[in-house]
């Protein structure tokens, strides 16, 4: 079994904050780069980056956002992380940082090869949950030359996806033209906020006021989430974060109030609602064709975490063959459907990223 050779960067206010795992050869023709979101670091995607480096001849970066590591976050060395966490910006430019880091790791192995130049190689951004938000930003603003010298080729979406350009919306699908409903539901809107309220208000206390404030809320506000029915997620899901929390080498107390920290994103999200601000970039990309997406999603949840116009537009895009977008719907899996289901997920990149 390949091990990965673990890179430190800097991000906002600590040198050694961001974590890279790459996995596979640098001179690999395909660069690939994943960022998850709550409550992930890089262990869930680990088996699937062994896979694409291993059979889909990739070299892949895995990284998430400042501060979900454990064994960083509880460390000394690495103790420097905010205790107000990281908005979307800040995430953002961590994400730039940590493709920095992967193309080094080519340009050094491109360097020393004795192969003769194969190209620029494709790079490929994989994003899951919020890692959708900061990752799109990033694409959003290389595509337009803000920053960046590694713009995407291509966007793995999974489980998550965002709103069209105000551009777009005015070519979305009618209503007559898909089989489901282009708005959201009322439950939907108050599942949404329901449990991203409860942990956004879990951060708050955390940040403001204690750490036991904190993880007393959280217990409190999540339990009635459960008893509700608000949860977005179901058994599925729901066992497969019990088992990280029993797998866990923390005592209890330091697991949970680490799992309080990494809500700093519901926390930012809310800042950023009530600022009207902070969300400017995290649309799908303009030109799909120049950066075509594969959306993959479970569909064992109570709700799903896209948004219905931008489904339909890859839909249409997929079944008139205008770009290479493709939208894969995974029964028997939710929200981690990579992890449930690896197979399917591995070959539907594999033949994307192809």
């Amino acid at each position: 079994m390949i091990q990965p050779r673990i890179i430190t960067y800097p991000i906002v206010g600590n040198e050694h904050g961001g974590i890279l795992h790459v996995y596979g050869e640098p001179t690999s023709p395909n660069v690939i780069l994943y960022c998850g979101g709550f409550p992930d670091d890089h262990k869930p995607f680990t088996p699937l980056a062994r896979r694409l480096a291993e059979e889909a001849d990739c070299v892949v970066g895995i990284t998430c956002f400042p501060g979900f590591e454990p064994e960083a976050y509880h460390r000394c060395k690495f103790n420097g992380y905010k205790r107000r966490g990281y908005n979307f910006d800040e995430v953002c430019a961590s994400i730039r940082e940590a493709t920095i880091q992967l193309f080094k790791q080519c340009d050094e192995a491109a360097a020393d090869s004795t192969l003769d130049d194969a190209g620029t190689p494709q790079f490929t951004i994989i994003l899951h949950d919020w890692g959708v938000i900061p990752g799109l930003m990033f694409v959003n603003r290389a595509i337009e030359m803000k920053y960046s010298r590694h713009v995407p080729n291509k966007i793995v979406l999974l489980d998550v996806l965002t709103w069209p350009t105000d551009t777009m919306k005015e070519d979305v699908p009618l209503q007559s033209e898909v089989s489901y409903s282009l708005r959201p539901s009322i439950y939907e809107l108050t599942v949404c906020f329901a449990y991203r309220f409860a942990l956004a208000a879990s951060f708050f206390w955390l940040r403001f006021a204690s750490d036991i404030l904190g993880l007393i809320n959280m217990a409190i506000l999540t339990q009635l989430v459960v008893l509700f029915r608000l949860s977005p997620v179901k058994s599925l899901d729901s066992k497969l974060i019990d088992e990280r929390a029993m797998q866990s080498k923390s005592s209890p107390l330091a697991y949970y109030r680490h799992l309080v920290y990494m809500c700093y994103p519901y926390y930012h999200m809310f800042i950023a609602l009530l600022l009207q601000r902070g969300f400017e970039d995290i649309h799908i990309p303009r030109d799909l064709k120049a950066t075509p997406i594969l959306y993959i999603y479970g569909t064992d949840k109570n709700i799903m975490f896209h948004n219905w116009k931008s489904l339909a537009i890859l839909e249409r895009e997929e079944r008139e063959g205008t770009s290479k977008c493709k939208v894969v719907a995974v029964e028997d899996a939710g929200h981690w459907m990579y992890v449930q289901k690896l197979e399917r997920c591995f070959e539907e990149i594999k033949s994307f990223i192809r």
